[in-house]
């Protein structure tokens, strides 16, 4: 799904920040890139949202 997002240009909606693949593609980061999703009072709500940056990897 990220590697069809990312070569079309779309957008992603999904409430995960991607942490593990943002290394890879940081632009999953950019603004308009990415929608959270919350259903309300029975309606979709969709937001933009731009994911917090993973956390350094620590070596094993």
């Amino acid at each position: 799904m990220i590697s069809i997002a990312d070569e079309v240009n779309g957008v992603i909606i999904s409430n995960d920040n991607f942490a593990p693949f943002q290394k890879a593609n940081p632009w999953l980061r950019n603004a308009g890139r990415i929608l959270g999703a919350t259903h309300s009072q029975g309606m979709w709500v969709f937001n933009w949202r731009v994911p917090n940056p993973a956390a350094p990897t620590r070596p094993r």
